[in-house]
C-alpha cells in the first residue's frame, strides 16, 4: 500500500468512475474514490479515510475542469442526499452509466457482451412519480424535505428538481398546513409525536394523484388539512393514513386507512390501466417505463402463442402491458396485497388470460412445471440483490426458450448472467435505461436465449 495517510494533499487527474458516480484518482496505484469530480479532471484532494486497499478524498480544488462539467441546477445539491451526480452534463452521466453498466458485465463478469448506450431522457428533470418526503420539527417549525447523505437530519427544501411540479407544490402547501395547524410531528430518538412522512404519488399526467401521512397511530387530526388540500388541488382524488408505530426507518406500517375520494390512484401504462395505492411497487419514471416495457416485450419477440411466467410481478404491470401477444401471462409474487392488486388490474384491463400465484418465485415455478406448465418467456425483475440462487437453478431447470432479465443493478446483473451462461443461454447486448437521472442508479435489460443442444 502507498504511504498514503488520513489529511494528506495531493494532485492529481481523474482516471475513471466508480459504479457509484465517484471520481477515482490513484496515488502510485493506490485508489481514492473523491466525489462531485469528473473524469479527466485534474483536482487537489484532501484523503479523509484510508484502509488496505483504497481511500476517500474531499475535492478541495478542481485545477483543469472537464468541459463536461456543470454548475449544479439544484440549489440543495450539496447538502442533499437525493442525487449524486449533477455536476456532470447530461451527456457524461450516460457515459458515466453506461461505463458503469460495461465495467460491470465485461471488466467483472468477462462476459464479453456489447453494451448499447443508454435509453436517455428527453428532459432528464421533474420525472419522479413518487416523493416520501421525511418531516422534522425544528426551531419551532416543521421541516421537510431530504436526508443529508449517511444522516437523519433533514435538509428542508422549497423544490425538489427530479420530483413533478406537482408534488413540490403539494410539499410546499402541506408544510404551511402543518405550520398552521401546529401538527405533532415525530421524533424518532423520542419515539414519539404523529406525522413521520408524507407519500406523494402522480399519475403521468398529474390527473389523479395521492397523498399518504404515514403516522405513529391511529389518531387522525387532519379533517382541516384534508379541505384545503382537496379545495387547493382537486386532482388529489386519494388521501390515506398509513399507520406505523414501530420503532424503524422502514417507512410505511401495516395498516392504511382512506381518509378521502378512493385507496388508490389509475394510472396508464403501453395503453393499460393500473390501480396504484399507497404501498404499490410501481416504477417512478413514467417515460422511462414505457420504453423500458416495450423494449422488453420487443426483446421477448412474441409471436401469440407463448406461455409467460412474470417473476417478481408486482402488481402485474410488465406481464399486463405484454398480455395481448401472449396466450397466457403467470404472474408469481411473493407479497399478498401485490398480488391481489394484480389481479385486480387484470380484470381492470379485462384481461382474461392472465394469472396470479402467491409465493416464492423459485417454488412457484417447479410446482407449476410439475403441473405440466412450459414457459416460452420467464420475465424476471428481482430486487436489488438479484436472483435467489434457489430461483436460478429453478430458472435453468425450466429451461425457457427466452429469458428477459431487467435489473436495477449492475453488479448482481452480471453475476446472475454469468451463471445463466453456464446453464447453455446466450446473453445478448445490454442495453442500460436512464429511469433515475441526476442519480448514480441504473437500470439494465438484457435477453437470454437458450442456446440448442
Amino acid at each position: 500500500m502507498a504511504q498514503v495517510a488520513k489529511n494528506d494533499y495531493y494532485t492529481g487527474t481523474v482516471e475513471d468512475y466508480t459504479h457509484e458516480g465517484m471520481g477515482v484518482v490513484k496515488i502510485d496505484n493506490y485508489p481514492i474514490f473523491i466525489g462531485n469530480v469528473l473524469k479527466g479532471e485534474e483536482i487537489e484532494f484532501k484523503v479523509i479515510k484510508t484502509n488496505q486497499k483504497f481511500g476517500f478524498g474531499k475535492s478541495m480544488k478542481v485545477i483543469a475542469p472537464s468541459e463536461n462539467r456543470i454548475e449544479p441546477p439544484c440549489p440543495y445539491y450539496y447538502a442533499c442526499g437525493g442525487c449524486q451526480i449533477q455536476p456532470l452534463s447530461y451527456p457524461e452521466q450516460q457515459a458515466f452509466k453506461k461505463g458503469a453498466v460495461d465495467n460491470s458485465i465485461n471488466r467483472m463478469g468477462k462476459l464479453d457482451r456489447e453494451t448499447e448506450d443508454v435509453m436517455a431522457m428527453d428532459n432528464p428533470f421533474n420525472y419522479r412519480n413518487k416523493s416520501q418526503i421525511p418531516v422534522q420539527f425544528k426551531n419551532g417549525m416543521v421541516e421537510m424535505g431530504f436526508y443529508q447523505p449517511r444522516s437523519h437530519d433533514i435538509v428542508d427544501i422549497e423544490f425538489c428538481l427530479i420530483q413533478k411540479e406537482i408534488h413540490n407544490q403539494l410539499m410546499i402547501f402541506i408544510k404551511e398546513q402543518f405550520n398552521k395547524e401546529h401538527v405533532s410531528v415525530y421524533d424518532e430518538a423520542m419515539h414519539h409525536g404523529l406525522v413521520r412522512h408524507i407519500i406523494i404519488r402522480s399519475n403521468h399526467d398529474d390527473s389523479e394523484v395521492q397523498v399518504a401521512f404515514i403516522t405513529n397511530g391511529k389518531k387522525n387530526i387532519f379533517k382541516n388539512i384534508i379541505n384545503e388540500i382537496t379545495k387547493a388541488f382537486p386532482m388529489v382524488t386519494s388521501i390515506v393514513q398509513n399507520v406505523n408505530d414501530k420503532k424503524t426507518n422502514v417507512i410505511f406500517g401495516d395498516e392504511t386507512i382512506t381518509l378521502h375520494g378512493k385507496d388508490y390512484i389509475t394510472d396508464e401504462l403501453l395503453g393499460k390501466q393500473f390501480h396504484i395505492k399507497a404501498r404499490s411497487f410501481y416504477q417512478v419514471n413514467h417515460a422511462q417505463t414505457e420504453k423500458l416495457y416495450q423494449k422488453a416485450i420487443d426483446l421477448a419477440d412474441l409471436k401469440g402463442d407463448e406461455t409467460i411466467i412474470d417473476t417478481y410481478c408486482g402488481i402485474g404491470t410488465i406481464g399486463l402491458c405484454a398480455s395481448d401477444k401472449a396466450k397466457k401471462i403467470i404472474g408469481i409474487e411473493v407479497v399478498r396485497s401485490a398480488v391481489e392488486d394484480a389481479k385486480e388490474n387484470a380484470k381492470l384491463n379485462g384481461v382474461d388470460n392472465a394469472e396470479y400465484h402467491l409465493g416464492k418465485s423459485e417454488q412457484v415455478m417447479k410446482k407449476l412445471v410439475k403441473q405440466g406448465i412450459n414457459p416460452d418467456v420467464v420475465f424476471v425483475d428481482p430486487p436489488r440483490k438479484g436472483c435467489h440462487p434457489e430461483f436460478l437453478e429453478a430458472l435453468a431447470e425450466v429451461g425457457p426458450e427466452k429469458i428477459i432479465y431487467v435489473s436495477c443493478n449492475p453488479s448482481t446483473l452480471q453475476r446472475d448472467l454469468k451463471y445463466l451462461n453456464t446453464q447453455g443461454y446466450d446473453i445478448s447486448p445490454v442495453t442500460p435505461v436512464d429511469m433515475f437521472p441526476q442519480t448514480n442508479h441504473i437500470e439494465s435489460l438484457v435477453m437470454l436465449q437458450k442456446l440448442k443442444a
